[in-house]
C-alpha cells in the first residue's frame, strides 16, 4: 500500500508540474522551450511510471499520464500500446482501439499490434472483425501458437467449429503445452456430442495446467454421463474454490463456454453437496 501511494504522490507531482511547464510556455513561448529531445526523454519516464500503475491497478492514473506521454512522444509505438492496456483494464474498448491503431500504424509489421486489435475486436463482439487482425498478424508471425489460439476463438464465436478446431491443432503443433488451445478444443468436442474426447482434452489440460476452467469443464462433463461420481464433484468444489466467476452464465459465455456445456453446468451446481458451495462462490464473486 505504501507503494501505491508513492506512486500517486509521484504522478500528482509529475501532472502539477507538467501543468505549471504549460502555463509557463503559453506565457512565455520564447524562453526556455524544451527541445524535442527533451519531449521524448520526458515521455519514456512517464511511460515507465505509468507501467508501475497498471501493475498496481491504478489504470486511471496511468491514463493520464501516457496520455500526456503520447502528446510530448507521438511517435513511440510502446507509449501508445500501453495507454491501448490501461484502457483495456477498465473496459475502455473503443478508446483502446484508436490507441492501438495508432501503434500499428506506427509500426505495422510488429504482429502482437494485430493480435491485440483482433482481441480488442473480440471484446467488442465482432469476430469477423477480428478475423482480419487476427489473420494479418499470423501473416507476419506464422509460428505464433497464441495468434491460432486466438484465431480458434473467433471461430468459436462465429460456430465455426472445424475451423476453430484446425486453428486450436495449429496452436499445440507449435506448442503442445499450450493448454488454451487443448481445453478449447474440449468445448468444442463437448458441444459437438464428442463426450470422450472432450473428456482426454480436459484430462490433458489438466496435467499441464492447475487452471480452474478444464477442471470444471471436466468436472461438468463427467458429472453429466455419471451424476454419482466423486471425482467430478471434487474437481468442481476445487475449481469453484479457486476462481468463484464460474458460477456465472455470463463470465461462462465469456470464456466461449457453449450453451450445452452451460446448461449443463447448472445441473451440476444444483447437486445438494455444491449448493452451499455455489452460494458462497456467487457471494465471492460479486
Amino acid at each position: 500500500m505504501k507503494r501505491i501511494k508513492i506512486l500517486n504522490i509521484v504522478v500528482y507531482l509529475i501532472l502539477f508540474v507538467s501543468s505549471i511547464i504549460n502555463e509557463s510556455l503559453a506565457f512565455f513561448p520564447k524562453i526556455n522551450e524544451p527541445n524535442q529531445q527533451e519531449f521524448e526523454s520526458t515521455s519514456i519516464q512517464l511511460g515507465k511510471t505509468a507501467i508501475q500503475l497498471i501493475k498496481f491497478n491504478q489504470n486511471e492514473e496511468a491514463i493520464r499520464l501516457l496520455k500526456l506521454a503520447v502528446k510530448l512522444n507521438p511517435k513511440e509505438t510502446q507509449l501508445w500500446s500501453t495507454l491501448a492496456e490501461a484502457q483495456l483494464r477498465l473496459d475502455r474498448n473503443y478508446e483502446a482501439l484508436e490507441s492501438i491503431t495508432q501503434a500499428t500504424k506506427l509500426q505495422p509489421n510488429k504482429p502482437n499490434l494485430y493480435f491485440r486489435k483482433g482481441s480488442i475486436y473480440m471484446n467488442l463482439n465482432n469476430p469477423n472483425e477480428a478475423k482480419i487482425f487476427i489473420k494479418k498478424g499470423l501473416s507476419i508471425d506464422k509460428n505464433n501458437e497464441r495468434g491460432y489460439f486466438q484465431l480458434g476463438n473467433a471461430e468459436i464465436m462465429l460456430k465455426n467449429y472445424n475451423s476453430a478446431l484446425i486453428a486450436f491443432k495449429k496452436s499445440t503443433k507449435i506448442n503442445p503445452k499450450f493448454w488454451q488451445s487443448i481445453n478449447n478444443e474440449g468445448l468444442i468436442l463437448y458441444e459437438l456430442n464428442n463426450y470422450k474426447k472432450a473428456i482426454l482434452k480436459f484430462r490433458t489440460a489438466i496435467k499441464i495446467s492447475d487452471d480452474s476452467e478444464p477442471k470444471l469443464a471436466l468436472a461438468i462433463v463427467l458429472y453429466s454421463s455419471d451424476n454419482q461420481s466423486i471425482e467430478s464433484l471434487n474437481l468442481a468444489k476445487n475449481a469453484l474454490k479457486t476462481n468463484p466467476k464460474y458460477v456465472s452464465r455470463e463470465y461462462q459465455a465469456k470464456q466461449l463456454w457453449g450453451k450445452k456445456l452451460q446448461k449443463s453446468a447448472q445441473i451440476l451446481f444444483k447437486n445438494k453437496e455444491m449448493k452451499k458451495l455455489v452460494k458462497e462462490a456467487k457471494e465471492r464473486s460479486q
